[in-house]
């Protein structure tokens, strides 16, 4: 996997998994962030309110898969590191069982009390309607959107990064044209909007599916075991992730219950744009974060020390990039960005463009937390992982979300973020400063 381990070397290959991941990432939230222009252009106000009043759901399910994938991939690879080929097999087939396991039960329940979680979504009066047509259709595909994730991780876990974004690339070309096709010319409204992104799921599925089954992968499916040590460790070394998704989704609740009653459903409106705009962002974070994954779980699996390290400064680096580059691009382009969703519904276009401009001072800080976050589930450091999540996730941003818009007004809200990463970052620091000094004396 890792071949040369000069400064070059390591360079290469962590631009020959980063990017992949990145960009696969990106089309990932493309699907969202066209999903949103369309239903912007087409629905208003309402639908965009309505999506992002679902999003608390789609948190919880991505929280439960990502945290299986990273916690999988991450004893998986090791094990790849160490040689250890049937080991990782086994550990593949286990995670794609309990991946499925959890979200069927999830949908299951969905299902049968789908008006119940409406109306716990903040849903009322027309917005009702909007978001059970969404929320009710998308239920049919989560199980093969959240397989999509372990598929993706351990395609890469097994040095095919390209692969990946591949599977990847032929959804993104579907769902565009389904969007355009069901919410434009067939005017399928919010059931529309959830088939497109549906079907086009079910792409990289399928494609994934085949690929294990072919045989030729490192990754097979093996006989499954039911290995409770494992369980204990997948939940562990993902559990930060965990924390992470689902703390969006609780905060994202937070969110919107603070703005309906304070500025109202174009306030949703417009925290829908801007989460649109941060999504993109904290995917390609993502993106970043799943490629130093895979190389520093198979570099601590083979007790290479200084490669860890190497591999951890090229990260920081480039998340700082895209911190300074997304802060820029937010500041300069913010009215834009809004028009691109709502044209020019005024209302909606005012508030977004001020928030945005303060909310996204954020981007300069969230970075480095999310690699520190990585950083420490890749060594199996689960506890330090999630503590860091905890802070950025749920604790901080809870008490400054239903304070400070009591002290500064609605100003508050979008200072919620900037000032959760800022407070975090210092916690970061001196937590990865801390885990240098152990590795080297290990």
């Amino acid at each position: 996997m890792i071949q040369d381990k000069s400064k070059k070397g390591l360079m290469k290959t962590f631009l020959n998994y980063s990017i992949p991941c990145i960009i696969g990432m990106f089309l990932a939230s493309f699907i969202t962030i066209v999903d949103g222009i369309f239903i912007g252009n087409k629905l208003g106000g309402n639908g965009l309110a309505a999506v992002n009043l679902t999003l608390p759901v789609l948190y919880l399910l991505l929280g439960i898969s990502i945290m299986m994938a990273l916690g999988g991939v991450t004893l998986a690879t090791q094990n790849l590191g160490a040689k250890e080929y049937d080991s990782a097999r086994q550990r593949f087939s286990f995670t794609l069982f309990l991946n499925v396991a959890a979200i069927l039960v999830i949908v299951l329940l969905l299902r049968l009390f789908l008006d119940d979680v409406v109306c716990l979504l903040n849903a009322k009066g027309h917005l009702q309607g909007y978001v059970r047509d969404y929320l009710g259709t998308m239920s049919f595909f989560y199980v093969f959107m959240t397989t999509n994730i372990i598929f993706s991780s351990f395609i890469r876990g097994e040095g095919k990064p390209q692969l990946s974004l591949f599977f990847g690339v032929a959804g993104n070309i579907i769902n565009i044209l389904l969007d355009y096709l069901f919410i434009i010319k067939l005017e399928y409204g919010m059931k529309g909007a959830a088939f497109a992104s549906g079907i086009a799921v079910l792409i990289p599925f399928l494609l994934g599916l085949f690929y294990f089954l072919r045989g030729r992968s490192v990754f097979r499916f093996v006989k499954l075991v039911f290995d409770c040590e494992d369980f204990k460790k997948i939940l562990f070394n993902g559990f930060s992730e965990f924390i992470g998704q689902v703390s969006i989704g609780f905060t994202t609740y937070l969110f919107n219950y603070v703005i309906l009653r304070r500025i109202g459903v174009d306030g949703v409106a417009a925290f829908a744009i801007i989460g649109y705009v941060a999504f993109i962002q904290y995917m390609i974070l993502t993106g970043i974060a799943q490629g130093v994954n895979v190389l520093v779980s198979y570099s601590y699996g083979a007790r290479d020390l200084d490669t860890i390290l190497g591999f951890l400064k090229l990260a920081l680096k480039s998340v700082i990039v895209v911190g300074a580059l997304s802060f820029i691009i937010s500041i300069t382009a913010s009215e834009g960005i809004v028009r691109m969703f709502v044209g020019d519904r005024s209302g909606i276009v005012e508030i977004a463009k001020g928030g945005l401009r303060i909310f996204a001072l954020m981007f300069l800080f969230n970075g480095y937390n999310f690699i520190a976050s990585a950083y420490f589930t890749s060594l199996g450091d689960a506890k330090t992982s999630a503590t860091i999540a905890l802070l950025r996730s749920i604790i901080l941003l809870s008490a400054f979300v239903l304070t400070l818009p009591l002290v500064l007004g609605d100003i508050g809200i979008w200072l919620t973020a900037p000032l959760t990463e800022a407070v975090t970052l210092i916690f970061s620091y001196l937590c990865i400063a801390k885990s240098k000094s152990q590795l080297f004396l290990k």
